[in-house]
This record gives structure tokens, sequence and C-alpha cells, in this order.
């Protein structure tokens, strides 16, 4: 599917199968509540604007300001109960939040707005969802007077700490109108901040231009709809006079695979499978004068070689010319050509500057900056900032939720676009790291790492779906399922790949997800991996997947889970052993044998094993305990067996070993 400037998203909305989140864990417990996740893309409305860093002096004068030292707006519930705004001087935390968490703005002390949804829901077996704002009397923009039409470029700054649930779809905005809310426009007020983390205490600043420009008065609200827990505390709020000259950067991606429609950015990609780099961003003008000469330039420079010493600096250089970009417009700009490729290996960052042949007023906001490194082998979209957890576990589907029956699935999307990368040498997958949670509910869960076949056109096409994006079905696996042990917990863990067209013969240029599916749930747990939301905001959405075997069908979650892909060249390792530190050693005699053997054990100290036999296709023939001390000799009679590979495994909370046998 080529890429085109403006993604067609309208169809896909229609065929998105929809989650719910049901728990995320994190250094703070967090809810497992039932509410609607989103199944659309974050809205990219131009009016949408994150923190800027903005010098008041530089702009204008304060057109309005309200430190909350009492309430002097209107609150109203449009739920019949009491789940509304109030003006306090506390935070009144519930059973997923803690006190420690009041805004501490600048006059927090004298009060502020609080929305306490948390408080509201606790206890509560079935969450209720907020719908409420507050709202301000007629507020004047014309400086006392001074200026009675108004001003062209008019902004709101305000500071809040906040922490919402559970869906991207929930609306937490600010909404202005100048007729008396007759008519309004909606602006987000969460300035971005991923679903279920806490930005503390920021300052944000929305440009409310598109309503209130050139007019004498305006209203305004902040509304919060859907989220059914955790927090919004607003103060010191301020009205000011916007930069008339500002141009921003918005939408800054790194096209790592511009041929498809969706495409994750990679944090480590092998270098021979790199293909021309692509930059692309959004210039918008934040301002209320035209703005001319409006480029987007690049520069890649070679930060780091591969053993960490300095880079030789700026390799590439690339600009765009936008031209002409009017107030309040956007205008979206792809350096189509040259691109960047790689030549070496090591760390890169890429600066990204939008300018124009006006003075700037607001300073900060037009660059942008990303680093990523060529590795030999690894394949990664995380940065190495990740925490919590997700998995099936996390979500719920048809009022139930996921992670406790065998048959789950989890994923999140590679794009690989050449079998055999710059160097000529064909690439296989070798194996799947896993960057597994702390929760003690991964214990004893079984899982076989998969790669499945994904095809967007599917999706994209007239009647697509995403089951039929998946239609190409199951490409990589290992024979034998792994079980989570103690020591995996809170820790990077590797499972080598061993079945599966492409473990033999490499991967088709194409798109991949990544994962695992559950094989066993340990009585009812769930296997789940840490989050990286740092690198998970910039993310492309519809590149993480899951299928929940209780009401089946793939369908796409906004989360960035730490799934890495190792890649390797013919011939590899054919070993199955998951460890390679192991304290107990065994041998086989003979092997091959006609199913009569001896298991020779030998391990330092006591120890207890899960000693299981399977066949080529990982179905379990024997399973029994085995306790070792020291050295001891088991006979085993498998004749009854048909002929050919079987797989004996060895497993206690610190060890998984596997070894082959052959029955002739």
């Amino acid at each position: 599917m080529k890429k085109k400037q403006i993604i067609l998203t309208s169809f896909l909305l229609c065929t998105i199968v929809g989650y719910a989140q049901n728990k995320i864990q994190s250094k703070i417990n967090l809810p497992q509540i039932q509410a609607a996740l989103s199944s659309t893309p974050q809205a990219t409305d131009p009016d949408f604007i994150k923190t800027s860093k903005l010098n008041s002096k530089a702009f204008g004068d304060t057109l309005f300001y309200d430190s909350f030292d009492s309430l002097r707006w209107s609150i109203v519930n449009n739920n019949p109960n009491n789940f509304s705004w109030r003006w306090d001087t506390i935070y009144s935390n519930g059973q997923y939040s803690n006190a420690n968490n009041i805004i501490t703005s600048t006059t927090a002390a004298n009060g502020f707005m609080v929305l306490p949804a948390d408080f509201y829901n606790t206890p509560s077996s079935m969450p209720v969802a907020m719908d409420t704002y507050f709202e301000s009397a007629n507020i004047d923009l014309t400086k006392n007077g001074t200026n009675p039409n108004g001003f062209c470029s008019v902004w709101v700054r305000y500071q809040q700490a906040l922490r919402y649930c559970c869906s991207s779809a929930n609306r937490l905005v600010l909404q202005a109108s100048v007729d008396n809310f007759v008519t309004f426009q909606e602006f987000d007020a969460t300035n971005m901040l991923p679903v279920n983390a806490a930005s503390g205490t920021v300052t944000n600043t929305i440009n409310i231009s598109s309503v209130a420009a050139n007019s004498v008065n305006v209203k305004v609200r902040f509304l919060s709809e859907g989220n059914s827990h955790y927090y919004w505390m607003i103060d010191d709020f301020t009205i000011i006079e916007g930069p008339k000259n500002d141009l921003e950067l918005r939408s800054a991606y790194l096209e790592f695979n511009n041929d498809y429609a969706y495409n994750p950015f990679y944090s480590q990609i092998p270098y021979d499978l790199m293909t021309p780099l692509q930059a692309s961003g959004s210039n918008f003008n934040n301002g209320c004068n035209i703005l001319t000469g409006v480029k987007l330039e690049g520069d890649f420079v070679h930060v780091a070689d591969e053993f960490g010493n300095p880079g030789i600096g700026n390799v590439f250089n690339t600009s765009s010319l936008t031209d002409t970009v009017f107030p309040g417009a956007t205008y979206t700009t792809v350096m189509n050509g040259p691109l960047f490729t790689a030549t070496l290996l090591g760390e890169f960052r890429v600066d990204l500057i939008s300018t124009s042949d006006s003075v700037d007023e607001n300073l900060g906001n037009e660059t942008y900056s990303q680093s990523f490194t060529t590795s030999d082998t690894v394949i990664s979209r995380d940065d190495d900032g990740y925490a919590g957890g997700t998995g099936p576990g996390s979500y719920v589907r048809n009022n139930q939720a996921g992670g406790t029956a065998v048959g789950d699935r989890f994923g999140t999307m590679y794009i690989v676009e050449s079998r055999t990368g710059n160097g000529g040498t064909r690439k296989i997958p070798t194996s799947i790291t896993f960057a597994v949670s702390n929760d003690p509910a991964n214990i004893g869960v079984e899982i076989v790492p998969k790669i499945w076949s994904y095809n967007e056109d599917s999706l994209i096409a007239v009647g697509g779906s995403i089951a039929a994006a998946f239609s190409g079905g199951e490409v990589a696996s290992t024979f034998i399922p792994y079980t989570i042990l103690s020591s995996d917990t809170n820790s990077l863990l590797t499972i080598k790949l061993d079945n599966g067209p492409a473990v033999l013969n490499g991967l088709d240029s194409g798109q991949y997800v990544v994962g695992w599916e559950v094989t066993n749930t340990n009585g009812g747990n769930s296997f789940e991996v840490q989050v990286d939301a740092s690198s998970g905001a910039f993310q492309d959405n519809v590149t993480c997947f899951i299928d929940l075997a209780h009401a089946p069908g793939w369908g796409w979650v906004d989360v960035n889970p730490v799934i890495r892909l190792n890649m390797g060249n013919l011939p590899i390792s054919t070993s199955l052993s998951n460890k390679t530190d192991s304290n107990t050693t065994i041998s086989i005699q003979p092997n091959p044998s006609n199913g009569e053997f001896s298991l020779k054990l030998k391990t330092n100290g006591s120890s207890a094993f899960e000693f299981k036999v399977r066949n080529t296709l990982g179905q379990l023939v024997h399973s029994e305990l085995i306790n070792i001390n020291g050295v001891q000799t088991k006979q085993f009679n498998f004749s009854n067996l048909e002929k050919g590979i079987y797989y004996l495994s060895l497993q206690n909370e610190t060890e998984n070993i596997v070894e082959t046998v052959v029955i002739h």
C-alpha cells in the first residue's frame, strides 16, 4: 500500500475492532475497569496545540486572569449524580490515586478547580463516567476598552494536573464561544497525554484565535466526558494576546517504511535492512499574519559509532519549501528526496526545523529532534524508557477480560523491506525479546513466540478488515512453548524461533506482527510485557494488535509494548536451549534409540524439575516431576510412541532446558 500525503482513515474507522481497557499495571496500581477504548486515531484538528515555551513579553499583555481563589465560574453536571467539577483547596484521592497527586500550581494554596473522578468511583464495581463542565462568564478581550476591536491572536494558558481513564476517545476538552455557546469550537486539553499516564503539574497553552480573533468577548468551558477514573485539576487560568508570527512544527515523523500507510518508528534497526529514510512534518501557522518562504529543513547527525565513540557529525542535509501558509492553516510537508541512506553503524540524530521569512515571536515550538541506532541484528520500537505492563489481560471484550484463556494473542508491527538487505546476505528472524513486566501473575504462564504475516492492503480495501489483513497466517514460532519463570519477571527474555517458513527462508518484504500466543494460563493468569510510553507517544496508530480467545477477532490497540525482533543470517544455530547459563547438565544414551534410553542428570545441590516430552507438533505426550540431588540417572521407555523427533524439557523456577531425542 503506497503511502499518500493524506492517509485515508475514514474507511478504517468502520473496520477497526473495538477493545476496552481493563488493566494497565504501572508504578502506581491502576483500576481494573471496563471502559470503551478508542478505535480511532488521535484527533489531528489543526487547532490542537501542544504546550509551548512562552515568553509573555514577546506576545503582549494579559487580557484576563483567574487564580481560582474563589469560585466565579458556573458548574454544570449532565449526569443525575454528584460527580461534578468543584472548587477546592485539597485533592480527595480514590482507590487508584493518592493525596500526593495534588496540583502544584503557582497559586494552589488558595484554591483550584478539581474533578476527582477516582474519588467518586471508590469503591465501584461498575464505574460511572464523568459528564460535567465548568464555564466562565463573558470575558472581556478589549484590554479594558483600549483595543475595542479585540486582537487577531488570542491564546489561553493555564496550569493543570491530569491523569485520565481509559480511552483516547474520552473528551477532556476546552470549549470556546463568542455567542454564549450558540456555536463554539472545541480544543484538546490533554496536551496529547497518553491514556492512563500522569502529567504532573504542567502549563497548557491553546490557541483559540479561530474563535476569538478580533472579538470583544469570549466564554470558556472545561468539559470532561467519558472518563471514569483518576483526576483533573486546573488553576491559574489566563488569556493573553498571542503572537502575530509563530510557525510551529507539528506531527514530525521519521518514515522508515514510507511505502506503507501504517508503519512504526524504530529506535534500532539493522543496517542491512534499513531503507532510505524519509522525514515529514506539518508547518502550522500559529499566529495571525500570513507566513511566506516557509521551509522544513533537516540535519542528519552521526552522534556515535557502534562502540560508543564520538561520531563523524553532520552527514546529510535536506529541505522542502512550503512557501505560503495562512493563519490557522497546516501544510504537511514530506521530504521526497533526496532521502537519507545510512552508510555506517551507530547512533544518529535527526534535527528538523520549520523556518519562514518572518521573525518568529515564539521560539521553541518550531524544532524537533529524534534519535535512532543502526544495529547489527535488533529491530526495536522502544527507547529503553519502559515501565508498567500490557497484554491480553489489559483489555476486555464483550464485558469479559482477556488474558485468562488459552489462545489469547498479542503483538506489534515490524516491516521488513528486504530479505537480503544491503549486504546481500539473506536475513531471517532468529528470536523475539520480551521485556517481561514485574507482575507475579506472569509466572507459570506458558507462551509461544510468534510472527504473523500482515497486509494492510486487505485492511484498507473496500470491504476489508483487520482479520483479512492477518489472512497470511503464522510464519514463525517455536516447537516448544516457554513457561515464564520468576527470574524472567522485570527483565528482558529472549526466546529463539525454530519453526515456520520464515525461520528457514527468511522474511519476504512486507508487514509482520511480532508477539506471542498463550498456550497455558496457569490457572487463569496472564502474560504481559512492559510498555514504552515515551516512544509510544509518536508511534503510528494501527501498529499494535490483540486477539482474545473468548471472542476471536483481531483488533488494534493504542499502546507500544516492548517486543523486539532479532534478525540473523543463514545458517543459524538449531539449538533449542532457552538458557545458556544452566547449572544443570543432561545426557541421553542412546540417541537415537528405539524409545528406550537413559537420562543422566547432574546439578549443583538439590532441585526439582518438571519433565515434559513433546512431539514436533508441540503436543505433550509425557509429564512428571523429577527430583535431582547431585547426579541421577533415570530410565525411560517410549517405544510406544511413533517414530520421529521429540523434545525433552526440564524446567523449574530458574532454569529451562530443552534437548531433542530421536526414536527410530
